[in-house]
């Protein structure tokens, strides 16, 4: 989902993350829906409508301009998913994602699990975080602490803005779970794999597109972050080296990377906008061949488009801990921020401080950089 302007928590990008899909094995067990093995998954698109989310199944987009023509419609339907289902008596399942384990509600057969299906092909069930939580195994802020004071942090320089579209959920008062300034301050994770964030940098793509054919461009979406940055001082590859990000309201006057939207989206629910929020970028992002997906056929790419990833593997080989996967982006944690006092709703009630707010357009400052890239070290499963 393409956002203007998005709420932060510790757990993510707020209402991101929240729901998963899983396959029913023939033998009755359960397996993750990942793009990586079911690529068709990137004809679902989503879109916030209330309290709901709306997911509707597009066909890919064949090319067949034969049935364009003879006026075969191209359908496309709709379900809506409450976005903080009520989960009294819903029956729970065990999850495993990337090593962690978490208990999930089944959101039931009808209709969820039977659109899925349907648009699928093959039996699904739509499962919701709620209440579990799973546990980060590596490279959270606090298990990062001791390696971090090691390192020698650079002069602080405004590199970037971000950029073309942060992922994720709406902009509501409150968020779920840990806020950066809730009284909880666990780590832990809801459906993202291994961290809340991923951050690229859109140097690093200008040179993956470099690697393509003339007048082919690689697609960011195959990469999946969180958060886009670019700027003139950027250089592709430069976010190896980072390990703090500070971002802040940009201060243009709306020249720069969508300043000028801002206007559009501010209201009462995004809350302060002069506040800044800090990211610790904590490990690199090995990739799979879920980089070569056309999402709009929901398949793999044809041609060079659908190499990427070899073409990674010929020098982006940087982390002795992803032995066999090149890198591209980093995992982020959001860290605390001062406590703020509450702030008075429309209503005139005392609420919790929302919690970090960031926009497209938005100043970026490298406050850390590391002299040596990271090492990813997840546990064996």
């Amino acid at each position: 989902m393409p956002l203007e302007t998005a709420r932060l928590n510790k757990q993510g990008l707020e209402h991101d993350r929240r729901f998963m899909l899983v396959k029913v094995r023939e033998d009755g067990s359960l397996q993750n829906v990942q793009v990586l093995y079911f690529p068709e998954c990137t004809r679902l698109f989503q879109a916030i409508d209330g309290d709901d989310i709306v997911v509707t199944h597009r066909p890919p987009e064949t090319g067949n301009h034969e049935a364009e023509a003879s006026g075969q419609p191209r359908s496309a339907t709709e379900l809506r998913v409450p976005l903080k289902p009520n989960t009294a008596g819903l029956e729970t399942i065990d999850i495993q994602l990337y090593g962690a384990d978490a208990r999930a509600y089944r959101m039931g057969a009808e209709p969820y699990d039977r659109w899925f299906s349907a648009c699928l092909g093959y039996d699904v069930l739509l499962v919701y975080i709620g209440d579990g939580r799973r546990q980060i195994l590596a490279h959270s802020p606090r298990q990062e602490a001791e390696a971090e004071r090691a390192n020698t942090a650079s002069p602080a320089s405004w590199i970037s803005s971000i950029i073309s579209y942060i992922t994720g959920g709406p902009q509501q008062t409150g968020s779920e779970g840990s806020g950066v300034n809730g009284e909880e301050d666990d780590d832990w994770l809801s459906f993202n794999e291994a961290a809340p964030y991923l951050v690229a940098s859109q140097a690093s793509l200008r040179d993956v597109s470099s690697r393509l054919p003339p007048g082919e461009t690689a697609d960011m979406m195959r990469f999946r972050p969180n958060i886009v940055v670019d700027g003139d001082e950027v250089t592709c590859w430069d976010e190896d080296y980072w390990g703090e990000l500070l971002v802040s309201p940009s201060s243009c006057d709306g020249s720069n990377g969508g300043g000028d939207e801002r206007s559009k989206h501010d209201n009462d629910d995004i809350g302060d906008r002069n506040r800044e929020c800090r990211l610790a970028l904590t490990a690199n992002c090995g990739r799979c061949i879920s980089v070569n997906i056309d999402y709009r056929t929901g398949r793999m790419a044809e041609g060079e488009a659908g190499m990427v990833l070899k073409k990674l593997m010929r020098d982006r080989h940087v982390d002795a801990g992803h032995k066999w996967s090149p890198i591209f982006g980093r995992y982020a944690h959001l860290l605390p921020t001062p406590k703020t006092d509450a702030v008075t709703t429309t209503a005139g009630h005392r609420d919790a401080p929302p919690g970090a707010v960031i926009s497209v357009g938005d100043e970026v400052k490298v406050t850390k950089r590391n002299a040596e890239r990271t090492v990813w070290r997840w546990p064996k499963t």
